[in-house]
């Protein structure tokens, strides 16, 4: 699903929403309290979800979906100010607004989805090794490499540069926690494995022989971890070999969020 098809579908979609709001609205009477109310909730939910991403994994646990989740901010925006900008009552106002409206659509979509066409190698064609430790050859590459790491230790070979593809890794950007997700769940896809995102305990990630991609928050760096029981196994993609990380250590970097590797 990349290329100039959804490259296009997307871009289309997005003044299809901004004119199709404009036309309602233009409409009057009970539409427009209807329009408004709709959109409306639609942007506290997609905001709620923002805030709480293990409810929005749940709801939508879906690799297309998270392929096109950065562009759904930017849609209900042109759906709003499609809305907006036929109750002005001032032209220039409208004038000023629909200005606007034309430089976030050429930002957020034209210039903001042209990855879905122009996607660059990222990393290097380098494999986890035997102690399914895999170091980042870039330094926006720590969570291709720790999804590589874990998706190793049920089997699955995957390189760097095949991982950050299917991460959507950017470069100079690095790689969010929801593209993390999709890159696991196409490596999983198919075997009796799956990624679930979770808020987990410590005493989860500890379990004995859990695999785990977290992150540390405060270096905005993804790892892997597998559980030895009472501690975990620390895969740095920084390092240049697994490290012990006790239970303590590990609750002190702990963000709370975990993409966890179980069977289905």
């Amino acid at each position: 699903m990349e290329g100039w098809l959804p490259y296009l579908v997307l871009n289309a979609a997005g003044l299809a929403v901004f004119i199709g709001a404009w036309s309602i609205v233009r409409l009057g009477g009970r539409w427009r309290p209807v329009l408004a109310g709709m959109i409306l909730a639609l942007i506290i939910a997609k905001a709620v979800l923002t805030w709480v991403p293990v409810w929005e994994a749940r709801c939508f646990p879906f690799s297309w979906y998270i392929y096109l989740q950065s562009y759904a901010l930017p849609l209900l925006a042109l759906a709003f100010f499609g809305a907006a900008v036929p109750q002005l009552t001032v032209p220039w106002n409208r004038h000023v607004v629909v200005t606007f409206v034309l430089a976030l659509y050429i930002h957020l979509g034209l210039c903001g989805t042209w990855w879905m066409v122009d996607r660059p190698a990222v990393g290097e064609e380098q494999f986890p090794d035997a102690a399914h430790h895999l170091r980042q050859s870039t330094p926006y590459t720590c969570a291709p490499c720790a999804a590589a790491i874990a998706v190793s230790y049920v089997g699955l070979m995957v390189s760097e540069r095949e991982m950050a593809d299917r991460c959507l890794t950017v470069p100079e950007q690095g790689t969010t926690r929801f593209n993390t997700y999709r890159g696991l769940i196409l490596s999983l896809g198919g075997t009796p494995w799956r990624a679930r995102m979770a808020h987990a305990e410590i005493a989860e990630l500890c379990r004995e022989g859990q695999v785990t991609v977290i992150d540390f928050p405060d270096l905005r760096h993804a790892i892997t971890t597998l559980g030895t029981g009472d501690a975990v196994t620390l895969h740095d993609p920084l390092l240049l070999q697994p490290v012990p990380l006790t239970r303590d250590e590990l609750g002190e970097r702990y963000g709370g969020v975990a993409i966890m590797i179980e069977r289905q």
